[in-house]
């Protein structure tokens, strides 16, 4: 039980959406596009909302 709960909040943790701070553009984490950004250009986000309320739009290729 235990190791299950670690794993759980593990995945709640995980940011499941990243952008882009050149393009303003965000992604699935797990886009093709997504794995192109440089670490320095990269930023996370907890929730689909966060990222356009930061002013990044979504990805045409992943369509988030």
């Amino acid at each position: 039980i235990v190791a299950s709960m670690v794993l759980l909040t593990a995945n709640v943790l995980a940011s499941n959406y990243v952008g882009n701070m050149n393009s303003k553009k965000f992604h699935y984490v797990d886009c093709a596009a997504a794995q192109k950004i440089k670490p320095a250009n990269r930023i996370e986000f907890n929730s689909r909302d966060e990222a356009p309320g930061s002013g990044y739009v979504p990805c045409k290729i992943c369509q988030p």
